[in-house]
């Protein structure tokens, strides 16, 4: 009620009537409902801009930060051609840790797609750069280079290109090789968990 006496005062004030003059014609009425009401949607379109250009930004973010967490995923665990069944469903446990709700099994292989796809187009040390400007977290990169290790050793232990793929992370991240040997000696173990 009180937002249909304010638009009536404002019309009243708008098309010259006082308070105390006689009630507003229909004409009047329906310009001061049509005026309050586009207020209303402008008010409306503004606060939904302003939370569009706020939360858009920051879920392109979100976006580009998963499929760089399955880049890195394609980038060791396929490096020797193919991800196997038993480092996807070590992947699901660890995508699942990094992403939390955000992680859907779902979107696994077409994130391992897109990640094969950069991969062939940017090359290891390419696409491990591309990565580390996206992750710049050194906790994230920490957990995503350990993550990445327990793919690695899955399937026989870490091969050459495994290893080579690795370093290329690890030199992207800053990591020195020996917190990247710190990070695969702890993945051995989970792997073998």
């Amino acid at each position: 009620m009180f937002a249909v006496g304010s638009a009536i005062a404002w019309a009243r004030k708008e098309f010259g009537t006082s308070e105390a003059s006689e009630p507003l014609s229909e004409d009047e009425a329906k310009a001061a409902v049509a005026a309050a009401l586009s207020v209303v949607r402008d008010s409306t379109e503004a606060i939904a801009s302003a939370v569009a250009s706020t939360v858009a930004p920051d879920r392109a973010a979100a976006n580009a930060k998963k499929q760089a967490f399955y880049d890195a995923m394609y980038l060791i665990a396929g490096s020797d051609g193919a991800v196997s069944p038993q480092e996807k469903t070590k992947l699901v446990i660890g995508l699942r840790g990094l992403l939390g709700e955000g992680f859907a099994e779902s979107d696994l292989d077409d994130g391992l797609e897109m990640g094969r796809v950069i991969v062939e187009e940017r090359g290891v040390k390419g696409t491990a750069a591309s990565i580390a400007e996206t992750i710049t977290d050194a906790d994230e990169r920490s957990l995503l280079l350990t993550l990445a290790s327990v793919s690695a050793w899955l399937g026989g232990g870490v091969g050459t290109k495994e290893g080579l793929a690795l370093q290329a992370l690890a030199a992207a991240f800053d990591i020195p090789i020996n917190k990247l040997h710190e990070a695969m000696g702890a993945a051995a173990k989970i792997a073998k968990a």
